[in-house]
């Protein structure tokens, strides 16, 4: 009793409820007050509903459940299926969403710690063709980011339409950091001033390993060293693997973990923002060491290509190539198995008769 005494008189009307049902209550109501109080600090720092246990009831549109085993399962499989075929972009980003999702949680902070990020994560706009004119970026002015960044990709071959979307993370808010990182890697290489070729992946994937911290970089910060390395040819391991490893890669990793963070930035309030007074407001030096690359020719055209795609690539091959053979063996079966033409057995009978006449 008196301790019912001691929290009425403590938490007023709501102590005198406590009170009434006895002290064992007070230990539920505790746990029920922190429980209350956790809940209101997610909310604070969320816009998202609160996600609970995974379920076979997708969360958003396109959502795909999986228990903790199967993101276990598929998180090895992509794994090593992105180290044999580094070009599988669906297996790189499976496991970008299966192993990334517990370290999403910091960037969305760092999202939620500016205005900028904010109302990134309220309005959660898209980069893409569709979201993004291209025309109206290349009407920008020379040295504008907008500019800098439309013909960077066609000189590149990229297009902003490769990404795709985002199903395997459970968090809808979570999920937009994952997509907008995802979105904005062209940017990154822009930043970086680093072409789409195998070196300029490689820097750029050790710049977002020690940027943002995602596993998927790693594994590709690992990929691309393997695949220089075993390159069969030598002068291309002589010029490439001795500024990587000695130059820009501590370039990368230097800048990765000193510029401002990148997730929050609203890069569609910046398209005409001078594209050199924003690497310096950002924090990002020069690389040592330029990166030549040559322009591609389907400027704009190339896609990202998933496993199915490719698949379906072969059959098309395998379907237009039989008809083709088939009817080559035709013509060799034909061919051999005809009579001698008149023309043939004319010539014949004339060098006969020729050789006839000489002898005689």
């Amino acid at each position: 009793m008196a301790l019912a005494a001691r929290t009425a008189a403590r938490h007023g009307a709501r102590g005198s409820a406590l009170a009434a049902v006895g002290p064992g209550a007070l230990v539920l109501a505790a746990s029920s007050s922190s429980a209350s109080a956790s809940s209101l600090h997610c909310a604070r720092f969320s816009t998202s509903p609160a996600v609970g246990a995974p379920s076979s009831t997708p969360n958003y549109e396109g959502h795909v459940p999986l228990s903790t085993f199967q993101k276990a399962f598929m998180t090895v499989g992509s794994a090593l299926a992105s180290l044999h075929n580094p070009a599988r972009a669906d297996m790189i980003a499976t496991l970008s969403e299966t192993s990334g999702e517990p370290f999403l949680p910091r960037l969305r902070d760092q999202m939620l710690a500016s205005a900028e990020g904010r109302a990134l994560l309220i309005d959660q706009p898209k980069i893409s063709s569709k979201t993004v004119s291209m025309d109206a970026l290349r009407q920008l002015p020379d040295g504008s980011l907008g500019r800098a960044y439309v013909d960077w990709l066609e000189w590149c071959g990229v297009t902003p339409d490769t990404r795709a979307p985002v199903q395997y993370v459970d968090d809808p808010e979570l999920r937009y950091v994952m997509q907008r990182y995802r979105e904005c890697h062209d940017i990154y290489h822009l930043l970086c001033l680093m072409p789409t070729n195998l070196l300029g992946e490689t820097v750029v994937k050790y710049f977002e390993l020690a940027h943002f911290g995602l596993p998927v970089a790693l594994l590709s910060s690992i990929g691309g060293p393997i695949r220089l390395i075993t390159s069969r040819n030598e002068e291309t391991r002589k010029q490439v693997l001795d500024p990587l490893f000695t130059k820009l890669i501590p370039w990368a990793v230097r800048n990765g973990t000193s510029v401002k963070p990148l997730i929050g930035l609203r890069w569609e309030d910046r398209w005409e923002q001078d594209f050199g007074d924003l690497r310096r407001e950002l924090g990002f030096d020069d690389p040592p060491v330029r990166v030549e690359y040559e322009r591609r020719k389907s400027a704009g055209k190339r896609k990202a290509w998933s496993s199915q795609v490719v698949a379906a690539q072969e059959v098309r091959k395998q379907a237009a190539a039989q008809p083709a053979r088939a009817e080559a063996e035709t013509q060799a079966q034909t061919q051999a198995q005809a009579p001698p033409s008149n023309s043939s057995l004319s010539s014949s009978s004339s060098s006969s008769s020729s050789s006839s006449s000489s002898s005689s």
